[in-house]
């Protein structure tokens, strides 16, 4: 596995919002939510614990995602001489981003334990690989507000200041598959222009910071008018749109989970708005405010050494 001064490593992996409504596949964003995974080597068979979101429910053994990655990463079939603890706030199923979390934590750890100085694209790359798209990973690696595009080539979009999220987050899961099947296999000229159109403005008026036009930027025929119906709530959240500070609202990823888009001042007030919204219409959930992840992925050598993705990689 390498070697370093330390035995110990934590990486911290940032929730993430995938599409942004129009930029499907392509826009996402990380979110100021993180889990955590510290991976120590020491002799013995591998050993592994979940504590926090997912816990008694995710495997505490190789199958588990971040073993996976961290595997793969390593190039080896099965871990040994290594425990790892997982300590979970992303909530799972909700589109906010857990399988991209913990698939960069296991590439990340790898990257740094092994020294093998991936870059960051190069992280993009195999996190999208095993993920089966890169939105998730580009946000995941880079924070903030990304648009990835082949070979994981990623482009990062100024954060307006003035821009907080609200994310309604149901108790009810959606898989990605799930969501991912209840998507045509085509789409009409028409609404791919159309999508495309929104998705170039959006990147526009992020660099300009200007959020007045928000709410038509943000309508998508892609893939929002087919996984709506599996979001609990989503039109009353929607309702919430253009009045006390709501500027838009996308489905997060593949969904439950709605991003609210807010006027910073507002953002407290639109969260408890959401709250109501969902409670009305009969969806056991929360709302929480956050803001943009202001960084990616990062790594910590439990030496004292606090690192960014770029010290790792080296």
């Amino acid at each position: 596995m390498g070697c370093h001064v330390a035995d110990a490593i934590r990486v911290s992996a940032p929730a993430t919002s995938a599409n942004l409504g129009p930029g499907f596949d392509v826009l996402a964003l990380g979110l100021d939510l993180w889990n955590d995974v510290v991976v120590t080597k020491r002799p013995g068979p591998l050993a592994v614990t979940v504590t926090g979101e997912g816990a008694g429910e995710i495997p505490e053994d190789g199958s588990n995602l971040v073993c996976r990655a961290l595997a793969s990463g390593l190039g080896v079939d099965e871990l040994t001489d290594v425990s790892i603890e997982c300590h979970n706030r992303i909530p799972l199923g909700r589109g906010l981003g857990a399988s991209a979390a913990a698939t960069l934590s296991g590439l990340v750890a790898a990257n740094a334990l092994a020294i093998l100085r991936w870059a960051p694209t190069d992280l993009v790359a195999r996190a999208g690989a095993i993920e089966g798209h890169a939105d998730n990973a580009a946000a995941c690696v880079w924070g903030g507000i990304v648009a990835v595009g082949p070979e994981a080539r990623t482009t990062m979009f100024p954060v307006p200041e003035d821009l907080l999220f609200v994310v309604a987050i149901p108790e009810q899961r959606v898989s990605t598959e799930v969501a991912r099947s209840a998507l045509p296999t085509a789409a009409p000229y028409a609404d791919v222009s159309a999508s495309m159109a929104n998705a170039i403005g959006l990147a526009v008026a992020l660099e300009r910071g200007d959020l007045e036009d928000l709410s038509d930027l943000l309508v998508d025929r892609l893939h929002e008018p087919y996984r709506a119906p599996l979001v609990p709530g989503v039109e009353a959240l929607r309702s919430l749109v253009g009045e006390g500070g709501c500027l838009g609202a996308t489905i997060s990823g593949s969904g439950p989970s709605m991003l609210l888009w807010c006027e910073r001042s507002q953002a407290a007030t639109v969260a408890k708005r959401a709250e109501q919204a969902m409670a009305d219409a009969g969806v056991a959930g929360s709302a929480t405010v956050l803001r943009v992840a202001p960084g990616g992925v990062r790594c910590r050598w439990l030496d004292g050494t606090d690192t960014r993705l770029a010290k790792a990689v080296g």
